[in-house]
């Protein structure tokens, strides 16, 4: 009879604690956060068909798959490799890259531009292997022109993996 008594105690600690953790993720809107709808919104792109090649210094991480483009508010130009926000507003961007060697350089830097101007870098002193940022931008007077850009001060080899680079960016 005790048992029943501490094993029904026991379900309905479980059962509240459920229900208050179901409220939370409910008011922080997880994991619903990234739709559209929910006032988040953001694009994802990637690069996969670059291995093999290089990346020359100071040019734009050029990304060939768009893999969910939630706005309408940042226009990605596969030519260029730039993303042009249409919206003032917060912006987070978070990327990386994969790294396979890049001539002398003892580093691998990467960095987020806007409007032509280095924003938010990232280093590496591995030049081998995987490098990644993140950056919050803040556009004040829209349009502005987002781009990654290989700033290491040499061509950067790209490796033969299946994704090269991935970039998120979200409002």
């Amino acid at each position: 009879m005790i048992f029943r008594i501490f094993l029904c105690i026991g379900l309905v600690i479980s059962i509240a604690a459920i229900s208050i953790a179901f409220s939370f993720v409910i008011d922080i809107g997880f994991p619903s956060h990234h739709i559209k709808n929910n006032n988040i919104e953001g694009i994802q792109a990637q690069l996969t068909g670059a291995g093999g090649s290089i990346l020359p210094d100071d040019e734009n991480v050029i990304f060939d798959t768009i893999i969910n483009d939630q706005t309408d508010n940042i226009i990605y130009n596969p030519a260029t490799g730039a993303f042009t926000i249409t919206r003032a507003g917060n912006y987070y961007v978070s990327w990386s890259v994969a790294t396979d060697g890049a001539g002398p350089a003892i580093n691998v830097t990467y960095a987020v531009t806007v409007n032509g101007l280095p924003f938010a870098a990232m280093s590496s002193p591995i030049v081998s292997g995987e490098l990644s940022g993140e950056a919050l931008v803040t556009v004040e007077t829209a349009p502005a022109v987002l781009t990654l850009v290989n700033v290491t001060g040499e061509d950067v080899f790209v490796p033969l993996t299946p994704v090269q680079a991935n970039i998120v960016i979200l409002r």
